[in-house]
């Protein structure tokens, strides 16, 4: 079917969003009313950018995508959209999800590690002066940490020191002092870590050496 053929039969389209937007294959998010049809779709499709006889950019549909009913759309984005409200830690969602959202993954990221180390502190009562990695060894100390969970064997308590250590080194150190270049997915899954390792310091006890 040609390109005048598939228009005749739309009665309405518009963009309703687009990923990679100003790339060379932008996917975009269409919403189409055909006129044989009381119901409105939504079109997910690859497209191509070329130039047209003016040098202007033009961007062309492939055969790359799907359509569906909106309403099928609808409910699987609720569903999705609902998924990470059910175990992302809601401090984290409250302090990171809003600049996630905006685009500022860097920040997004440094403020669920954040989370963790003003978790810590308040529960140990420790000085503002005791700050990251020390701060968290202090705390987890296989042997004399005040949070440390000593029903684990010590090869898990030192296992679970080096972990949060080392994930707060790796991801929030970098952010705090340089600048980091990270797309949406890296900075997601950096901050499910956090939520993991904030979850944990909600369930530990505080003990008195």
């Amino acid at each position: 079917m040609s390109k005048p053929e598939i228009e005749a039969k739309i009665e309405y389209q518009e963009i309703i969003g687009e990923a990679n937007k100003g790339g060379y294959q932008p996917i975009r998010f269409t919403r189409v009313k055909y006129k044989a049809s009381n119901k409105t779709h939504i079109d997910i499709r690859r497209f191509q950018r070329a130039y047209d006889d003016e040098g202007e950019d033009v961007f062309h549909p492939t055969k790359i995508g799907f359509r569906f009913p909106e309403k099928e759309f609808a409910r699987v984005i609720k569903e999705y959209t609902l998924m990470p409200n059910t175990y992302v830690h809601p401090l984290i969602i409250k302090k990171s999800f809003k600049l996630l959202s905006s685009g500022e993954f860097e920040s997004a990221v440094l403020q669920a590690f954040k989370c963790i180390e003003t978790k810590i502190r308040k529960k140990i009562n420790a000085d503002p002066e005791e700050i990251g990695v020390k701060l968290i060894r202090q705390a987890f100390n296989p042997d004399i940490g005040t949070l440390t969970d000593y029903n684990l064997p010590k090869s898990e308590r030192e296992a679970f020191a080096h972990y949060i250590a080392g994930a707060f080194g790796f991801y929030k150190n970098p952010c705090s002092h340089r600048d980091v270049e990270i797309n949406f997915i890296s900075a997601f899954e950096r901050i499910v870590v956090a939520s993991d390792l904030l979850k944990l310091i909600d369930k530990s006890e505080r003990k008195e050496n």
